[in-house]
């Protein structure tokens, strides 16, 4: 069963949803999300960890997300949230967004992170280079829809229709328009994705911002707990080359694992492997430093 509560910390109530017991595991989600991204995960995890799924700052029910802001800054919000639960370490999951905030985590405040699984989409685990930042745009320029100011105020109506239009992509997502069979699921998430749009919709363009702003590079190499770097492989971004491998090599304590054929529904649409894969190495005492192989790769 999955329980919904709020944090209270010095900035604010942080919203979470957590479920079953055992090692407490963070789950960070993507933007615009929030904990609903994992609303089937939770439940796959729950037989082994304490999943807790947070809102980050701005996002879902969470308190407001400060513009500008940082990816230290928004990690130091999931240490508050430690607090005020009692808990003295975790380990954690980020996804695409969630895994720089995971990343900023365990390299500021190390002792607060037990292991970690930095997961994603091919563009979203690039870490240096131009390569980096230009495969980031490519999916949150949309989001930047700027107007110069109108005396009259139709800046606002300019904005607010952008706005209409972004919504418009995730009520009528690519299957609900030529996939057959739809079921009842394909409706209920493109409805969950124009809710969570509409919560943190504001939050976007200051969270896009201090990623691309965010030395990812130089706080992967600082981070002391082990990390398994999961990369989700898809036909589309092919071109950018695999990169789990590479990213892995900068953490000390490293590895790597692929899941095939997968893009950011993911979390929603396979959590069964990713559970496995997620339970897998957090539970493996005896997992190489090198390559670890995700299920269907051995």
């Amino acid at each position: 069963m999955i329980r919904c509560a709020y944090a209270e910390t010095p900035r604010g109530a942080l919203h979470y949803a957590e479920a079953g017991e055992g090692p407490p595991l963070l789950l960070l989600h993507s933007t615009p999300r929030s904990h609903r991204q994992f609303r089937h995960l939770m439940p796959a995890l729950a037989g082994h960890f304490r999943a807790i799924a947070v809102d980050a700052p701005g996002y879902g029910q969470s308190h407001a997300l400060p513009a500008p802001t940082t990816m230290p800054w928004m990690a130091e919000s999931l240490v508050m949230l430690l607090d005020a639960l009692g808990l003295e370490r975790a380990h954690v999951l980020g996804f695409h967004t969630g895994n720089k905030i995971a990343a900023a985590l365990a390299c500021h405040w190390p002792a607060r992170v037990d292991r970690m699984v930095f997961a994603g989409q091919t563009h979203s685990i690039i870490v240096e280079g131009p390569e980096r930042n230009a495969a980031i745009r490519a999916f949150c320029d949309r989001y930047f829809c700027t107007f110069d100011e109108a005396p009259d105020g139709s800046h606002h109506v300019r904005g607010w229709a952008a706005a209409h239009a972004i919504a418009q992509g995730y009520w009528w997502p690519q299957k609900l328009q030529t996939g057959s069979p739809i079921a009842e699921e394909d409706v209920l998430q493109a409805e969950i994705q124009v809710i969570d749009y509409l919560q943190g919709r504001h939050s976007i363009v200051p969270t896009y911002e201090a990623i691309l702003a965010y030395d990812l590079a130089d706080a992967l190499r600082r981070v002391q707990a082990p990390t398994l770097v999961l990369e989700f492989l898809t036909d589309r971004e092919a071109h950018f080359g695999s990169q789990a491998e590479r990213v892995s090599a900068l953490i000390r304590r490293g590895s790597f694992a692929f899941l095939h054929n997968a893009d950011g529904t993911v979390p929603e649409r396979r959590p069964g492997d990713l559970a496995a894969a997620i339970t897998r190495f957090l539970t493996d005492d005896n997992r190489p430093s090198a390559s670890w192989p995700a299920p269907g790769r051995e």
